[in-house]
């Protein structure tokens, strides 16, 4: 009795033993099965070509901000934007981004081409700046242009560019690399000399960047946004165009060029009520006159001007010694607009989007104590960024350069140079009827490349060499796929 009782003792334990081993092997196949289907749907990440898979946005941000950027997600969705957001990782994992990028940059344009390919994607949204107030080190992979020109006598051998992830393929449709004698210097068109690469530069996809350095931010703009486009819409502000101006090169011209330049933005947007700081009339005295018309609401802002990191300025008529009109970052916690935020440009304002800034990386921001004592000083973001990101008002985008940007080589014709694009910006919105963003920004650049003939050779300091400049440099901080006005 007692041998049959210790026997099915045994019988019972083995019975225990390979059901739980049974189970362990189960689970160990689901968790194998589960780990071979992630693999896979990495492998073919962008190899869905079904009707239903297809998008219109696609955003890009690092692992950090991703749920962060899912409430921007599912707006977009709602609203009829197919989109859908990836990280850094998805990207770094793509085949065709990890065999062919030389850099990380590289691997995100990729990505993108690939993103165009297979899902038809037509905006490209970028998610991140510098990480916090850090020296070049990047949330999100940027590109600079070696395109060398002087300013005057200012030096600047790289700047900025995203219309590098906008501009995917050549005139022969094979991938726009932007360094064509692969040295590793992308737009590199030396001084005194022809270019050494030969970008197509017309966007085949929208792009626009929000710099954002932390969570807080990515935050504060995707609620931004949704507000914006959720947001009814009264003409009594909206339908106002406010420009600022002065004589931004009084001793190159005999007119207000400012002036006349957003006189022509005016003419374009006649349906649009125009607001008028202007130095001439009066009108335009110090940053509090700024403040308090944009407090009061305008669907667009222009401003004519000089610029800084982290400054607008411009000159009275016939005074090239003497400044008006200083627009700080400073002034910027006076703007209450809340809602009623314009999209703002600045072609004109050198650096006022150049988003490397920080407060340990100081370029073209100096305190002046004489002519020849100059002490330069860091500031948390750049001019740009520290409007779209503003709580509580500012602006919802604003478009403008990263570097020096420069007025026309024929000064004289009245056409602007930086401000070209500004004005073409207006026709796009109000002549072509676009109210998405990114395609008013993308459609201005691929116009100004069919007004402007470029000659490659052109070794001049002052030749077609500023035109690829300032078309490069000209960047677009916010949603590409914003609808301007809002759905409602």
């Amino acid at each position: 009795m007692e041998i049959l009782k210790k026997t099915l003792a045994k019988k019972i334990i083995m019975i225990f033993i390979s059901i739980t081993l049974l189970a362990t092997s189960s689970m160990g196949f689901v968790e194998c099965q589960q780990i071979v289907n992630k693999k896979d749907t990495q492998e073919n990440y962008l190899t869905k070509e079904t009707a239903e898979n297809l998008y219109e946005l696609l955003i890009i941000t690092p692992q950090e901000f991703s749920k962060y950027v899912q409430p921007l997600v599912d707006h977009k969705n709602k609203y009829g934007i197919k989109t859908i957001s990836v990280t850094l990782v998805d990207v770094y994992d793509d085949n065709d981004a990890f065999w062919n990028g030389r850099d990380d940059a590289e691997k995100v344009k990729y990505f993108i081409k690939k993103s165009i390919e297979n899902w038809g994607i037509k905006y490209v949204l970028l998610v991140g700046g510098v990480k916090g107030q850090s020296n070049e080190q990047w949330w999100i992979p940027v590109r600079y242009s070696y395109l060398n020109r002087p300013y005057n006598k200012q030096a600047e051998g790289k700047f900025l560019t995203d219309l590098y992830f906008a501009d995917i393929y050549d005139s022969e449709d094979n991938f726009s690399s932007w360094d064509a004698d692969n040295d590793g210097l992308f737009g590199e068109w030396p001084l005194d000399c022809a270019a050494e690469d030969i970008p197509d530069l017309k966007p085949d996809v929208y792009v626009g960047r929000l710099p954002c350095r932390n969570i807080f931010e990515v935050r504060a703009i995707v609620k931004k946004i949704i507000n914006y486009e959720t947001q009814s819409f009264s003409d009594s502000w909206f339908k106002k165009l406010l420009v600022i101006a002065g004589d931004t090169y009084p001793n190159k011209t005999d007119y207000i060029d400012g002036e006349v330049h957003t006189q022509q933005a005016i003419d374009l947007m006649s349906d649009f009520e125009p607001v008028k700081l202007w130095a001439s009339e009066g009108t335009l005295k110090n940053w509090f006159g700024i403040v308090r018309q944009i407090n009061k609401g305008c669907g667009f802002v222009f401003f004519s001007g000089h610029g800084a990191p982290d400054v607008w300025i411009t000159h009275p008529v016939n005074n090239s010694k003497k400044w008006i009109g200083e627009f700080k970052l400073r002034h910027m916690p006076f703007l209450f607009n809340k809602n009623k935020l314009p999209v703002i440009l600045s072609g004109s304002g050198c650096f006022s989007n150049m988003f490397n800034v920080s407060l340990v990386h100081s370029e073209h921001i100096d305190f002046y104590l004489t002519e020849k004592l100059v002490i330069p000083y860091g500031i948390p973001r750049c001019w740009g960024w520290s409007l779209t990101r503003k709580p509580n008002g500012g602006g919802i985008a604003v478009i403008s350069s990263t570097g020096y940007s420069y007025e026309s080589s024929d000064i004289d014709s009245k056409s602007g140079g930086c401000e070209w694009l500004d004005i073409h910006f207006f026709e796009q919105y109000s002549k072509e009827n676009i109210s998405f963003l990114g395609k008013c920004w993308g459609n201005t650049i691929t116009r100004g490349l069919e007004n402007f003939t470029i000659n490659w050779n052109d070794a001049s300091k002052t030749g077609d060499a500023l035109i690829v400049k300032n078309i490069e440099q000209w960047l677009l901080i916010g949603d590409p796929s914003l609808k301007i006005g809002g759905y409602n």
